[in-house]
């Protein structure tokens, strides 16, 4: 099943004008091809990062005011070939599709790692009461509320936790983000709003992540396990 989307994945990519010449190398087959090609909306996320791990200012050109939250809103309208091919570019491992118990709790544990590896506890928390099964996921909550009672709004938590956000490195907010929008999709009106900085544009996002050693590979590695929330 897994060679299956790898060869879908390649023919995926081939048809937005890259390839990969060598490990860890990416590289426009037509230039042409990847300035016009249409690109269907699911597969948007994969040309992006494609795009930006060969050129990131080729890549804001082609998605013009795409931010990263655009990108991430995208990965649940995502198919296996698609999620394949983004894994590919962020050189993380094949996503796990065929079993949705062990997609679920790969995804549970990506989300907690990166949570605890980039040390973003000032955003989440974990909760006690799981909100779905099959995967640690569904014990982990924006701070804000209060999650073991009646989930009314806390104000000095969620004050704190937008105070958190706004002294983190890009890097952090980056990873913040795309747990809060595989979490949530769509426009935040709750959680990071009062000046919070998350219109980080997608190429940028991409160009941090791939600089930072091992972050492309686990960001990757979590989006593309995505199995709900």
């Amino acid at each position: 099943m897994n060679n299956d989307y790898v060869d879908k994945a390649k023919d995926l990519l081939s048809s937005i004008g890259v390839h990969q010449p060598s490990a860890g190398v990416w590289a426009f087959t037509n230039i042409q091809t990847a300035s016009q090609a249409y690109i269907h909306h699911s597969l948007q996320p994969v040309a992006l990062a494609a795009y930006a791990t060969v050129n990131a200012t080729f890549a804001a050109g082609r998605f013009p005011g795409w931010a990263l939250v655009d990108m991430v809103d995208k990965v649940p309208c995502m198919d296996g070939a698609e999620l394949t091919a983004l894994s590919m570019v962020c050189g993380a491992s094949i996503p796990t599709l065929p079993s949705a118990s062990a997609r679920g709790n790969i995804f549970g544990q990506a989300v907690w790692d990166i949570v605890e590896a980039y040390s973003l506890e000032g955003c989440f928390e974990h909760v006690e009461r799981a909100y779905g099964s099959e995967g640690r996921h569904y014990n982990l909550r924006p701070r804000g509320f209060n999650w073991a009672g009646g989930e009314e709004l806390v104000p000095e938590s969620l004050k704190g936790m937008r105070k958190s956000y706004r002294a983190m490195l890009p890097l952090q907010q980056i990873m913040v983000l795309t747990i809060m929008h595989l979490y949530c999709q769509g426009r935040d009106k709750t959680y990071l709003t009062g000046g919070c900085p998350t219109k980080i544009p997608a190429a940028e996002a991409m160009n941090i992540l791939r600089s930072d050693g091992p972050a492309l590979s686990a960001w990757g590695h979590m989006v593309t396990h995505y199995a709900g929330w």
